[in-house]
């Protein structure tokens, strides 16, 4: 990115300019963040597709068994209670809301990183933290606030891009999560389908559907995601009037 595009904002950073030991060690600091959202990227990543590819491979998975034994009221509580929550957590929570609070985070510590090298940001902090009302972002309950971390104080078209997903990962959108849960289900049905004591027919007909869910919940999001872009701007994200996050690592 360009220093030109670097300098969008409003110049200079908030608060008192950061010490003569910050600016040694604030590189090392983001990087490090960095490197632990990585990490975090790539286990969200994996999660729901390694525990298709486990028991794929595990012989000693019966799935066929356990559900050709379970009794009726087993079943409406499958049906009722246990498909739907694997559906949600599997879904949203897995597939689309744990890597897309991950990645926009590692990629922004990377930027401040690069950016701690240069002189021309000595003088100046590079991210900031406000704060959204309780109740309004993902995350653990909170008593009051919860900090929105990891800001740029010099918004630039690449930083503004990463915002606005950063907002997509820590907000709670409601057409955002019902357009990632066919992607649950599918999963679910994944799952059927690699547990090897099913019939062959049946696994077929799960793969089959599970693919389609998969692709209907990558269309749903897609058009989700475009509608929220086109209503946030950067200065939502940025200055916290909306509530992307709640509680992010930050370094100075």
């Amino acid at each position: 990115m360009s220093p030109s595009e670097e300098r969008t904002a409003e110049g200079s950073g908030r608060g008192a300019p950061p010490s003569r030991a910050a600016l040694l060690w604030r590189p090392v600091g983001y990087f490090c963040l960095a490197w632990a959202w990585v990490l975090l990227w790539l286990v969200a990543v994996l999660l729901a597709p390694g525990a298709i590819v486990y028991v794929a491979l595990d012989d000693e998975i019966v799935l066929g068994q356990v559900l050709g034994e379970t009794p009726v009221f087993g079943w409406v509580m499958l049906v009722l209670v246990v498909v739907p929550v694997l559906a949600a957590v599997m879904g949203p929570a897995a597939s689309f809301y744990l890597p897309t609070m991950a990645w926009p985070l590692a990629l922004l510590c990377f930027t401040y990183a690069f950016r701690a090298l240069r002189p021309s940001y000595a003088g100046e902090r590079l991210s900031h933290t406000t704060h959204a009302p309780r109740g309004t972002s993902l995350g653990p309950p909170t008593i009051g606030t919860v900090a929105l971390s990891l800001k740029p104080l010099r918004p630039s078209r690449f930083t503004d891009g990463l915002m606005k997903w950063y907002m997509a990962g820590w907000s709670l959108e409601m057409p955002t999560f019902l357009a990632a849960l066919p992607a649950g289900l599918g999963w679910v049905l994944l799952f059927v389908w690699a547990s090897r004591d099913i019939a062959d027919p049946v696994r077929v007909a799960c793969l089959a559907l599970a693919v389609v869910l998969v692709l209907l919940s990558v269309v749903l999001v897609a058009r989700a995601l475009r509608k929220d872009f086109r209503r946030w701007t950067p200065r939502d994200a940025v200055d916290g009037e909306t509530s992307p996050s709640t509680r992010a690592p930050s370094a100075r």
